[in-house]
């Protein structure tokens, strides 16, 4: 029986940023769940998923093939193509993200994005207060903790519909989407597949988060005392 070729579809940076997004989504919300002393821990948690966002839009710019915007943005018509195509035929071929999966990586991205930012100025009227709270008004500050508040959940929905489809892709249409986000290569791909790949270095996705992590900490630490 011969072994159909792996395919390379994600890089290392887009990997490191999807488990790291993962496991600090799941620590803010315990965290902010627990209070007390967890809360300061809640803040920092916030502040590293701002700057995995924050690298994420840019390395989907100028990341490796499958990891930018313009590789797997498309409009509502290849949408609905796609899931006319997984009706009628059961089968999910595609390189990378499917027009489906990018409007819902959009999605979270913008989802956790309004969540680390309203962080920035909310304040829960116990003993924690984000960083810019001071910079702005009273009435802002009640807008933005009824936003990290509600957002929250609507982060949670989006979680569970994710992992709903991965379900799906994984047993019912036999897509084995975890272990290429591990390993960053899959057996499933279109024709010209290999070929259409093109990685970017990681130095250069190095370069693009310490720049992320500096601004942040210039956010939270310089211009919140200033």
């Amino acid at each position: 029986m011969t072994v159909p070729p792996r395919i390379r579809v994600w890089d290392l940076p887009t990997r490191i940023f999807h488990w790291a997004l993962v496991a600090l989504a799941v620590f803010s919300f315990t965290t902010g769940k627990i209070g007390g002393d967890w809360m300061a821990w809640h803040l920092r948690s916030g502040y590293a998923v701002l700057t995995l966002l924050l690298f994420r839009l840019l390395w989907g710019l100028v990341g490796s093939t499958t990891s930018r915007f313009a590789h797997f943005v498309r409009g509502p018509r290849a949408a609905i193509a796609h899931a006319r195509n997984l009706l009628a035929t059961g089968t999910a071929v595609a390189f990378g993200h499917n027009p489906l999966g990018g409007w819902m990586i959009l999605l979270m991205l913008a989802a956790f994005l309004l969540q680390a930012v309203s962080g920035l100025f909310s304040d829960d009227e116990i003993a924690t207060q984000g960083p810019l709270a001071a910079k702005v008004s009273n009435a802002m500050v009640s807008r933005m903790s009824a936003l990290h508040s509600y957002n929250e959940w609507v982060l949670v929905g989006l979680a569970a519909l994710h992992l709903a489809a991965i379900a799906t892709y994984t047993f019912v249409l036999r897509a084995p989407l975890v272990g290429a986000m591990v390993h960053g290569t899959t057996v499933h791909g279109p024709s010209g597949a290999v070929r259409g790949f093109r990685e970017s270095p990681t130095w250069l996705a190095a370069l693009l988060l310490a720049t992320c992590a500096g601004f942040v900490y210039w956010l939270v630490v310089v211009f919140a005392r200033g």
